[in-house]
């Protein structure tokens, strides 16, 4: 079997306390809907897709079992109340990744591409970080540009791929494209750990004029850390959001590839990814790496489940 896109193969279910509008939760109003039977929506919404895929995080040498995570995440969505009535709420399927990374990040962008055409907002659910590159090049096949990048990590994500893509090498492989179409590479890694990335790792952030905001300014210098993701977005247009959970502190996000004992707790969390959501600049989101079999009673993709349904809420109004 090799990579494949596959629609409608989610059950939501889910709580029911009646079919008033104000009563209904997300597993009532989504609607499933298949790629490759294009339409154009008249009205506005947002469109969900998984990335099953583990290849990256398994060349990358991580801990497997990413590919899970599309389907717990909807789990957990499902019973969530649904405010907002005037959107709709679709659910695209998943992109399965069996054989070839590459391929399968092929796939994803043209499917991301076809989101944006339909007038929706892409919400992409990993699978392992490789799912940054695939949904960042259906923005750049859509718009024809690079999206300014905003991306929660411990890690740059920015080795060499001279073997290979991997989980880690999605923003090094952006900033060469950037390079090659003389486009800036505009990207802002918040949550780095000085003891996830090596001297080499900081030397390449540097040379690519990465940014970055490390967790020891998060934690003991919030107001000159806050500043500094003020100015990448002043100096931004549209923003491309990806979360890797593994930017999390190991208590609270304990199923990911790689756990990180001083990572972020949520309120600090919370402050950074409301402050991007303010800026009304975010045009599609993913999240990666939460890994069912490494949790604990699901609790990291219940975390991620509740970062979707904030990030809904903060950026319903701004659709159009």
């Amino acid at each position: 079997m090799g990579d494949i896109y596959l629609s409608g193969s989610f059950d939501w279910v889910g709580r029911v306390d009646g079919n008033a509008k104000e009563q209904l939760r997300w597993h009532q109003v989504v609607k499933k809907i298949d790629l490759d039977k294009t339409e154009r929506f008249d009205k506005k919404g947002f469109c969900i897709i998984g990335f099953k895929s583990d290849a990256g995080v398994k060349r990358n040498k991580g801990r497997a079992g990413a590919r899970f995570a599309p389907d717990t995440i909807r789990k957990y969505l499902s019973s969530m109340p649904w405010y907002f009535n005037d959107i709709n709420l679709y659910d695209a399927g998943d992109v399965i990744c069996e054989d070839n990374l590459e391929s399968a990040q092929s796939i994803l962008g043209e499917k991301v591409n076809t989101i944006f055409d339909m007038g929706l907002f892409p919400i992409i659910l990993g699978g392992g970080h490789e799912v940054a590159f695939g949904s960042i090049m259906g923005f750049y096949k859509h718009f024809n540009k690079m999206p300014s990048i905003v991306n929660f990590d411990a890690h740059f994500d920015m080795r060499s791929y001279e073997n290979g893509a991997s989980s880690g090498t999605s923003f090094r492989q952006i900033a060469d494209i950037c390079k090659e179409n003389s486009e800036a590479f505009k990207y802002l890694c918040i949550g780095i750990q000085k003891s996830s990335n090596t001297q080499e790792l900081f030397d390449c952030a540097r040379s690519y004029s990465a940014k970055w905001i490390d967790m020891e300014m998060i934690r003991f210098n919030e107001k000159a850390a806050l500043s500094k993701l003020d100015t990448f977005l002043n100096d931004s247009e549209d923003i491309h959001l990806t979360i890797c959970m593994d930017a999390f502190a190991q208590s609270i996000a304990h199923g990911v590839s790689a756990p990180q004992p001083f990572g972020m707790n949520v309120g600090e969390f919370l402050t950074f990814f409301y402050y991007v959501l303010k800026s009304s600049k975010v045009r599609s989101f993913d999240i990666a790496e939460i890994s069912p079999p490494l949790d604990l009673n699901d609790e990291t993709s219940l975390l991620g489940a509740n970062i979707i349904f904030r990030l809904a809420d903060k950026t319903a109004g701004n659709l159009s």
